[in-house]
């Protein structure tokens, strides 16, 4: 459950701590006070909206911070392992989010700096948020899946993902069987095609790092002269020795003879001597390789222009085929393979069809086995929320679960197509939501979903934005009630205008809005007991002054405990 939220600089809250309780915490206070900015930061925490346009007039950057108490979850666990969060000692997660006035903006578990995506992960196993818009969707047809789907276990989620990796696959494979299958003309256009590139490769005989020989190559050609007359002048240096000159072999020979001549006078002359000598040696060694370098020195033209015509053959096919000899070369093979493909289609083409037949009779078995789920799912649903919608004070409603197969949908979610239907009075036969269900209704329809989906999911804390639209009197006391039912399994946060609701509440948190030097501010404070009377009291249209009103918030308090 979630323990506090801390809020600073987002909208026209300046900073504000909220403390919540187990059970129910009820949310109210004057239109446009700020009730809906707890929610909005609750959602931002949860990976909602979250921009510079939040932040407060004036402020730099907005930050918002949410403290949460761990139950044992496996699917939690999982995913803190998987993304390298370590828990606190005392079993809590600090989630945080920050945005500055520049746009950027980052998120963080336990300080430690996570994607979007890993937030919003960990986030769902955490809080559930039921907005007003959670009850348009209840008029679209196509989300009613979803909803049965949630209700059930692991087994629904298993054949969901094996018919994922069907419909991939099967995707994959018909674009290949379309390709393959094309028109005769298209195919003798890139038989044609294929065969010219992979001549064009093949008649180049290309190796992988031939480029760059020929390059270094091509340096020593066109520098041979200077090469040669370099090296002769080196070679000319170290031992050729002409007429009034002498070669430094020579100098290193005639100073090792006068050194041995002093030796007798000075014995340290010996390791003069020594060095020398070595230096010597190692100067014949390479005498001969310094020859048959210069010996070998090409002066070949032709060769230049062969390698230039090369190496701009080269050019040319990497222009076409990829950036480097191995990518030209690895185009050709797979030309080749296409080639070979097409050449052969017929038979790939039957090969192919088989593998789609295949595919598809895997696709149908799991689909229909994912509909017999599906149909005990909704026949327990229909059961759970239609008791539900009688404790709400929907007597004699009829809740249905409409499936109809389509054996020609081709899907990852299966070939059924789900509808919700209502029958809010006796004798009338269901219909869809969109056609029969008013907005006090949709509402009470949506908690009897929620509360009997939230005993299959779980879920640690869920949070209603104005669940009790369009009710009141009686039926409002009913549906607090349940709210109340449903906290003793799940933390509640519930936003109301309702007394017959606040009056249930574990926690009160009142807003208000105050204006100070001409700028706005929203202050948020959990009430006491006797701020709890006079804010159930104004809720019912009177004052702390009105005996009348603040008497029957106090009954209200004290029949709601």
């Amino acid at each position: 459950m979630i323990l506090e939220i801390n809020i600073k600089n987002f909208i026209i809250i300046e900073q504000e701590s909220i403390n919540f309780t187990p059970g129910l915490n009820i949310i109210t206070g004057e239109t446009g006070s700020g009730k809906s900015l707890i929610i909005d930061a609750l959602q931002a925490i949860t990976g909602g909206r979250f921009s510079k346009d939040d932040i407060r007039h004036g402020a730099d950057k907005a930050l918002i911070s949410a403290l949460f108490a761990l139950e044992h979850n496996h699917e939690l666990d999982a995913l803190l392992e998987e993304y390298g969060i370590d828990k606190e000692a005392d079993n809590t997660l600090l989630i945080s989010r920050e945005v500055n006035t520049a746009g950027r903006s980052g998120s963080r578990i336990n300080g430690q700096t996570v994607t979007f995506t890993m937030l919003k992960a960990v986030a769902q196993c955490l809080i559930d948020i039921v907005g007003q818009n959670e009850h348009q969707l209840l008029f679209n047809a196509n989300k009613h899946i979803e909803f049965v789907d949630s209700f059930g276990d692991q087994e629904i989620d298993t054949f969901k993902t094996i018919l994922k990796s069907i419909t991939d696959n099967l995707k994959s494979v018909e674009a290949r069987y379309k390709e393959i299958c094309g028109n005769s003309s298209e195919r003798e256009r890139k038989l044609d095609l294929y065969k010219f590139q992979i001549e064009e490769i093949e008649s180049a005989a290309l190796k992988a790092e031939e480029e760059d020989q020929l390059k270094a190559k091509r340096l020593l050609l066109l520098n041979s002269e200077k090469l040669y007359k370099n090296i002769t002048q080196v070679y000319d240096y170290l031992f050729n020795s002409e007429e009034g000159t002498i070669c430094a072999a020579d100098v290193l020979e005639d100073s090792t003879h006068k050194l041995n001549e002093l030796q007798h006078i000075d014995i340290r002359l010996q390791d003069f001597v020594g060095v020398i000598e070595t230096a010597l040696y190692q100067l014949e060694d390479i005498k001969a390789d310094i020859r048959d370098y210069k010996d070998n020195i090409e002066f070949n033209d032709d060769e230049i222009n062969f390698i230039g015509e090369r190496l701009d053959l080269i050019s040319k096919l990497k222009r076409k085929y990829g950036t480097s000899l191995e990518d030209v070369i690895k185009y050709g093979e797979t030309a080749a393979a296409e080639y070979e493909t097409l050449l052969n289609s017929e038979k790939f083409a039957a090969e192919l069809e088989n593998e789609i037949n295949g595919l598809r009779s895997r696709y149908f078995d799991a689909a229909n086995k994912l509909s017999i789920v599906r149909e005990k799912l909704s026949k327990k649903l229909e059961k759970m929320v239609e008791k539900e919608l009688q404790d709400l004070n929907m007597k004699g409603s009829e809740f249905q679960v409409n499936i109809k197969k389509d054996e020609n949908v081709i899907s990852s979610k299966g070939i059924d197509k789900i509808e919700f239907l209502l029958s809010p009075n006796p004798g009338e036969p269901p219909k869809q939501l969109s056609k029969i269900a008013s907005g006090g209704e949709m509402s009470r329809v949506m908690l009897a979903l929620k509360n009997t989906i939230t005993k299959a999911e779980k879920i640690p804390c869920i949070v209603f934005d104005e669940v009790d639209a369009g009710i009141g009197g009686l039926t409002a006391s009913i549906v607090g009630q349940k709210i109340k039912k449903i906290s003793k399994n799940s933390q509640i946060i519930c936003i109301t205008h309702l007394a017959q609701i606040a009056c249930y509440a574990d926690s009160h948190i009142y807003t208000s809005k105050i204006i100070n030097e001409n700028k706005t501010f929203s202050k948020i404070k959990n009430l006491d007991i006797k701020e709890r009377i006079e804010e159930v009291a104004r809720m019912l249209g009177g004052s702390p002054k009105d005996e009348t009103s603040m008497a029957h918030a106090k009954q209200l308090i004290s029949g709601g405990k």
